[in-house]
């Protein structure tokens, strides 16, 4: 009987020399034949295949197998707008991504791509998943960097609070975790997938792989590390589990929420206590510059945070939307005073700058912490990460939109 080769993570010894029909299939021909065109470039049968074969190594859901040709779809739209926009990135770049993706198999990108041949995955196939990623990433960032940093200190800081920090903080045993969260419209299929990804993430190097890329949560692209937190700030429901992990150990998936299943990986513990750190009472608000108070007026009845202004600051002048976080007492005495009448998402449009009208929102009342106290740098990047995961939803819905795509 023949010995499957050895591949750590993937799934490579169930398939490469076990007399796989997908790889008797992919290896008795290379089916050209177009399957999808998209914007006049064709998906052939024998991409899907080849995308297939590389996700089933990977141990992938049936729900990712079943969703190649949207994919493949989506990487076709990619490409095509970073050709358009002129954006393209270097063979060093590609090299870097490949390899980081092999390293989470404990291999080098050399390495990597024989043990995907000898299961009949093409090197080009691999080069193609991670370059398009790569692309999109670079693109993503180069057209919604600027919103998609615009995190400020006190979106930060309540943050942070929601977990350890602030008056209230609790004090106790302390935490480093990382997370896998999924996400589904039906609880079966969140429960389900959950368990599946739990075969695959057994060890740190697989949950980090595993987390990149299934976790539904801010964290995904740090693999799901979280930073350090009272194990009293964890929901009830996760508390019993988390605390029973010891540095290594990895949970089963607990059911937070309906369609919501989580998993955790307890990377360290610590006895002491947090320390509280100072604040001052602040502000978090925007300003943005329109023509005039018609203008106002009909942007206020679009807006309902200070988040929708993003949107609306892309049809405006480069510069015509801030945002800050201030101390009350560091605030200039007319946005003071304006800002004093208004709640948490509400108005003002009483100030004028030249001659535009200052469409003033007030974000939140909070406190401002002492950054020198707090590891925040974590928590900043998952926000970032989150916010520029939505524009790249919503980019590729616009991409969608615009497309045309055919079957054959």
């Amino acid at each position: 009987m023949r010995r499957c080769p050895s591949l750590p993570a993937l799934a490579v010894a169930a398939l490469a020399a076990c007399g796989s029909p997908v790889l008797a299939t992919v290896a008795a021909a290379q089916d050209l034949s177009p399957q999808v065109i998209v914007n006049g470039r064709a998906i052939t049968a024998f991409e899907i295949q080849q995308r297939q074969l590389f996700l089933t190594l990977l141990n992938a859901p049936p729900e990712m197998l079943a969703g190649v040709e949207e994919a493949l779809i989506e990487d076709r739209l990619r490409q095509a707008e970073a050709a358009r926009v002129g954006l393209s990135i270097n063979e060093q770049e590609v090299r870097a991504a490949m390899e980081e993706f092999a390293g989470r198999a404990n291999l080098t990108a050399e390495q990597f791509t024989g043990e995907l041949a000898k299961a009949g995955v093409s090197a080009e196939t691999f080069r193609d998943f991670v370059a398009t990623g790569v692309i999109w990433r670079t693109l993503v960032r180069a057209r919604f960097n600027a919103q998609g940093n615009r995190v400020t200190d006190l979106e930060v800081d309540r943050a942070v609070a929601e977990f350890e920090f602030g008056e209230d903080m609790p004090s106790g045993p302390r935490v480093l975790i990382s997370e896998i969260v999924i996400r589904r419209d039906d609880d079966a299929r969140a429960r389900l997938l959950a368990e599946r990804v739990a075969t695959v993430a057994t060890t740190p190097a697989s949950f980090d792989t595993a987390a990149r890329q299934y976790s539904t949560s801010g964290t995904r692209d740090e693999g799901g590390e979280l930073d350090w937190m009272a194990l009293e700030s964890l929901p009830p429901e996760v508390r019993g589990t988390v605390n029973a992990l010891q540095p290594g150990q990895i949970s089963a998936p607990v059911r937070v929420g309906d369609g919501v299943y989580a998993m955790f990986l307890m990377r360290e513990r610590a006895a002491q206590p947090a320390q509280t750190p100072e604040g001052v009472d602040a502000l978090d608000y925007a300003q943005l510059l329109v023509s005039g108070p018609a203008e106002a007026e009909k942007l206020r009845g679009q807006v309902d945070t200070c988040n929708d202004l993003y949107d609306a600051a892309q049809r405006m002048p480069a510069g015509a939307l801030t945002r800050t976080s201030q101390p009350e007492t560091a605030l200039p005495a007319d946005i003071r005073a304006e800002l004093s009448r208004l709640d948490a998402g509400e108005v003002s449009t009483g100030l004028r700058r030249g001659e535009a009208t200052v469409f003033l929102m007030l974000c939140a009342r909070g406190r401002l912490l002492d950054t020198t106290t707090v590891p925040r740098t974590q928590v900043r990047a998952r926000l970032e990460n989150g916010r520029l995961v939505q524009f790249a939803d919503s980019y590729m819905a616009e991409l969608r939109a615009e497309a045309d795509i055919r079957y054959p």
